[in-house]
This record gives C-alpha cells, structure tokens and sequence, in this order.
C-alpha cells in the first residue's frame, strides 16, 4: 500500500516563488499557510460556532460514513456546549413521539429505529443513521434521570409518492407527492416551532443543498437578460431571512455538480486546490472558515458557480470541514435486516423519485442501494482527479494547466527521491498521465509503478537523474489526440470520413497536442523546475495510443526529443478496424521523418496477449524501416514479451527496461 510523501512546507515555501505559478497556486500557498496556522479539529471548531449561532446548519452528501461516524461521535460535545438538538432531514415528524420515546426508553428497540427510518423512506437502508439513534440513546442513559435529555428532531415528513400518477412533475403531481407543503417549507416551519420558539440550540444536519443561507441555487430562464433566476427556498435561505445573524453554515468534504452534470458528473471543489492545499498538509482532519479566510478566496468553477461571477468557496458556505479526501472515503453499511417483514408492493407503490427509477423486484431495489454506497464508483469522476500518493519521492499536480491548443488537462510532476534545486535535471515527458503513479485513483486499479520503477532501477544501475511529467489525457479527446495527423491525412477520403466523426470528434488534434507539450508544457517545465534543456536530456514515452503519439512526437519534433519509448504501440491505430491501410500510413510515414540513429534512442515493444496479439507483424514491417534508416542495438530495440496482455499491469512490469534503455548514463 502507498503512503503518501508530501513537500514539506519549507520545501514548498521555497519552491513556490521560483515558480512563478498565476494567482490561482498563489491562492493555493496562501490557503496552505493559513491551515497550517489554524488547525482546528473538526469536533472544536463545529462546536465553537454555538458560542455566536444558535443555530448551525451542517451539510453532508448522502450515506457517506465518515460523516456520519462524526455526527455521532460529538453528541456528548453538543450537549456540554448547551446544544440538546439535533435536527435531522431523515426522519418523519408524524412520528417524533415514538422517536422520543425511544431515545429515552429503559432498552433500544432496534427494530423500532429501522422501521421510523422505512415510515420516511422505503430505501434509507444504511446502518450508520440507525446508529445515531443509538448513540443519543446511549448518551441519554448516562444523564440524570431529571436532566434535560438530548432529542433528534425529525425535520421531514411521509412524502406519498402512491400518489403520483407518471408523466412530467407538475404543480399537480407535485402537491400530490408533497401534500404537507414543499418539503423545505415544512422543515423550516419545524425548526422554527421546535427550536426558535423555545429559544433552544441545534445542529442541523441535511443534504448539502439543504443548508445554503446566503447562496442561492442558480437557474436557467432563457427569457431573462442574463439567463438566471435563482432558488432561494433551501431550509438555511430561509432561515437565514429570518435571523441572518443567528445561522452558520459548513459543509462537509464534498464533490460539487459538474456544469456538465455528465462525464464528469462531480468535479472537485475549489477545482481540485482545495485538496490540494490540503495534502500538502498530509490531509488533516480539519474545520476551517471560509468566509474571509484565503481558503475562501479559493475560486470554483462548479455547477454553482452558474449565474455567480467569480465564484468562491467563501459565496457558498460560511465554514468547512474535512475528514478524508476523496480516495480514502467509504460508504454506508447497507442493513440486511431494513426490509424484514416488508411487503415489496407497499415499497413499489412508495419508493422517492419513481418517475427516473422503476426496480422491478426487491432483490433489484437492493442493488440500486448498494450501489449508491459504493463510494469509488458515486466519486470515481473525483477520485480519478485526486492527486496520487507516491511511495518514493514527490509529486506536484498542477490542476487544468492551460493551453490555447488543446483541452486543459491536469499536470503531474514527479521528483525523484533527494531533489536537489541546485542540480540539473532531464525530464521525461509521459502521456496518460493519471495512470502512472497511483492504482487508487484510476478507473481499473492499476498503474505503471513510475516511481518505484524509477527508484528501484537507480539504486542498481548508474541512472540519469530525472524529472518525469505525467500529462493527464482528457478521455474525450485521447484517440483524436493521440493519432499521428500527418499519417492520418494520408488515408483514403473514404476512410477519413469514415472515422472522423466516430472516433474523433470531428477533428485530429495531435498536432495541437504536440503544440501544447513543446510549446506551453516544456517552456514551464524548463522556466521553473532545474532541467537539462536540450534534446539530449529531453524523452517521451506512453503506452498503446500513447506510444503511437511518442514515436510522432520524436519524429516531429527531433530537435527537442532525443528519445522515445513506445509501449504496445497501437499499430493498428483503431482496433474496430484490422485492416492495413492505417498500419501502411504509419510505416510510409516513419520511412519519411524518423530522425538521425546519430542524435536519437527509440524504443519498441509488445506482449502477446490479447490486443497486444496484433501487433507483431506490424512491429516487424517498422523493424525493418529502422534498420534501413541505420539504426541498430546502440539507439534502438525491439523487445517481445510472451503471456503480456495489454495493460497497466504489463506495463509496470518491464516499464524498467525502457528507463534503462533511454537514461542509462
């Protein structure tokens, strides 16, 4: 298991400036400082903000268990600091009575508890909100028996979805589901009767959207000069108009809405520079204000961002709290036990949002909530944008590095273990770059092992020193970014048009990808990191598609790359296709432009499994072009590798031999 190795904070004081890095990485080092000068857990610093609100509002993102773990761990806080409520959004009021007397029974009925939770909703299955109950329960058995109990408060009521009949939410359907007033509505007048009017205190814990005060939900409406409306009906807007002095707001970790709502569906807040402080801090459990702090001055370019001018952490919630990134959080324990004695018919008729879910049977029901549960799939859009744990040397990611000719993507750079500023370094430029360094973020698990190939190897042989810079691929754009465009333009009509469109969004980009790496990426790379600019010192490498665009990238640009690395190179260019028009395009190509064997190092090679099976003959056909342009073992190899399939996995496994190959001094 990787442990993650972060800057240390006067590394980082030290490197930052000489960076130059635009405002937003200025922001980041400013909200850096200012966590590491305010380190408050999270238990404290919820609990301080009763001494100024009465009432605070608390956001979570659904079934998340660390955030329900907290919840439960600070009643006996809540209660010391003179807080006796808890309002929750998971509950039904028509039966606050029964859940009174349960917290205060002489044995904890746990039967009683799922069954409140299924009166509220058929589906809330997750153990870890039973267990709030038990917890006040437990705590409420420790008091006196004439001291003042702690109380949940239920905040919604029985939603009657029997009665929408289908077709589009309307006014009518809508009053028919919700027929206690919208639910908001109904969880504010509660509030204000059971906790306002008895001038008490509470925390109040819901959904995040719940809790929004002074932010307001944006809205499209076409008819309007700017195209915005806004909802301001959240529990905390309203209760925010009521007492605006009397309310704060915090969140917990959470992903934000995409502006997309698909691929991605959530995005990082903060655009990922608020977990990026963060680890550089080695991930703190923390509670921090946003308002008027630097990490507030954070900006966000989220969903919540429509309709609101230069967004900021700070426009959106008054306060933060931050137990695990991404990566590292897990979800609710599906309750085995919720639907025991239930009638399928009575769930069918009364499970939330029929209109968008229709569960055939029960067992079907069951998986759709474990799915929600499965925390690495529900955040995987986030996760995969974490910043990766090395286990040798360190990494620095820079979030949507800029470009006039491409799609921004992320920006990894790794330095190996013992940096030294005052050293030169060569530089190993990577594609697919989120699948170098660490297995835990990416969508399959696996990685090349970049770091600890790197490191293993120097230990045994005399190895260049270098930095490796691991350009994420955008998903989208990989193939159209990754085909060779002269080989490309050399096809038949036909076939152009034939894969334009259905493989690369309508337009080859490697060249502009190209553009990108040796005219924007390059340039910052050499401007503030000690490298060995010239192209002796300068590689690239990738993998499949990623070696095709490696072996295009030393041929277009022979005065700044002196060696390549193509891993399983695609040959075949797109696998739909297994003819040989596109396998002949890259080998009339590679007869033209491949460099001087005087000046240049090129590597080759490829497994025999699976896709990797189709790739021998080919690689023959360009074996035999290298050999007719005068290259031999000293600048070039060809390597086969039997039983490797096509994979990361492989990959890692003889990634070393390349290393050798290119840095070997």
């Amino acid at each position: 298991m990787k442990l993650p190795i972060q800057f240390s904070l006067l590394f980082l004081a030290f490197l930052f400036p000489i960076l130059g890095f635009g405002q937003e990485n200025k922001a980041t080092l400013e909200a850096v400082e200012y966590l590491k000068q305010h380190p408050k857990n999270p238990k404290d610093y919820l609990i301080s903000k009763f001494r100024n609100y009465p009432l605070v509002l608390l956001g979570e993102d659904h079934a998340v268990k660390e955030n329900l773990d907290f919840v439960k761990s600070i009643i006996p806080d809540l209660y010391q600091a003179g807080v006796y409520n808890l309002c929750m959004e998971f509950g039904a009021f028509e039966k606050q009575k029964e859940l009174d007397e349960l917290l205060n029974a002489e044995i904890f009925d746990e039967r009683k508890a799922k069954d409140l939770f299924f009166y509220y909703n058929v589906g809330w299955a997750y153990k870890e909100y039973f267990d709030i109950y038990k917890a006040v329960w437990e705590f409420n058995k420790t008091l006196k028996p004439d001291a003042k109990k702690f109380r949940i408060v239920n905040l919604s009521y029985q939603y009657r979805w029997e009665n929408f009949k289908g077709g589009a939410r309307t006014p009518e359907n809508m009053k028919a589901v919700f027929n206690l007033g919208t639910p908001d509505q109904f969880r504010t007048e509660i509030i204000k009767k059971e906790i306002i009017d008895k001038n008490e205190k509470a925390l109040i814990y819901m959904g995040h959207v719940h809790v929004f005060t002074k932010y307001r939900m944006p809205i499209l409406k076409v008819n309007n000069d700017d195209f915005c409306d806004y909802d301001d009906g959240m529990v905390g807007n309203r209760l925010y108009k009521l007492m605006p002095d009397k309310v704060f707001n915090m969140m917990f970790h959470t992903p934000m809405f995409s502006k997309t709502q698909y691929n991605p569906a959530y995005v990082s807040p903060a655009n990922g520079e608020l977990e990026n402080a963060l680890q550089k801090l080695n991930y703190p459990q923390i509670g921090f204000d946003l308002i008027n702090t630097p990490v507030g001055k954070l900006s966000d370019n989220s969903f919540f961002s429509f309709c609101h001018s230069d967004f900021k952490m700070e426009d959106f919630f008054d306060g933060y709290i931050f137990l695990k990134p991404f990566k590292d959080l897990t979800g609710c324990t599906f309750d085995e036990d919720f639907f025991t004695g239930k009638d399928w018919t009575y769930i069918e008729n009364n499970f939330p949002d029929p209109d968008w879910r229709k569960p055939k049977n029960l067992d079907e029901y069951k998986t759709a909530i474990k799915k929600y549960v499965d925390i690495k799939d529900r955040y995987k859009d986030v996760i995969q944008t974490s910043i990766p744990a090395v286990s040798s040397g360190k990494i620095l990611i820079i979030n949507q590095f800029p470009s006039k000719y491409v799609a921004p993507r992320n920006v990894d750079i790794w330095l190996p273990e013992n940096f030294n500023p005052n050293k030169k370094y060569a530089v190993l430029y990577m594609h697919d770059g989120q699948m170098l360094f660490d297995g835990s973020i990416n969508w399959n698990n696996s990685e090349w092992k970049v770091d600890e190939n790197y490191t293993e190897l120097r230990k045994k042989i005399k190895l260049k020193d270098c930095i490796i810079v691991g350009l994420w691929n955008t998903g989208a754009t990989r193939h159209s970014e990754y085909f060779p465009q002269k080989a490309f333009e050399s096809l038949s009509e036909e076939l152009q048009n034939q894969t334009l469109e259905k493989y690369f969004l309508g337009k080859i980009q490697s060249d502009n990808y190209l553009k990108f790496i040796v005219q924007e990426v390059k340039p910052f790379i050499d401007k503030n990191y000690p490298t060995l600019k010239d192209r002796d010192n300068t590689y690239i490498a990738g993998s499949s598609m990623g070696g095709l665009i490696s072996m295009y990238a030393i041929c277009e640009y022979p005065e700044i790359f002196g060696g390549s690395a193509s891993l399983s190179t695609h040959w075949i260019g797109i696998t739909d296709l297994l003819n040989d028009e596109i396998p002949s395009a890259f080998e009339n190509y590679l007869r033209q432009k491949l460099p001087t064997p005087k000046t240049h190092k090129i590597y080759f090679d490829f497994g025999t499994e699976g896709l990797d099976g189709h790739y021998e003959k080919y690689q023959n056909k360009v074996d035999l072009i290298m050999k007719g342009k005068g290259f031999n073992k000293n600048n070039w190899t060809t390597r086969k590798f039997e039983s490797a399939d096509h994979s990361e996995n492989s990959w890692s496994k003889r990634f070393s031999i390349p290393l050798d190959f290119l840095l070997k001094k």
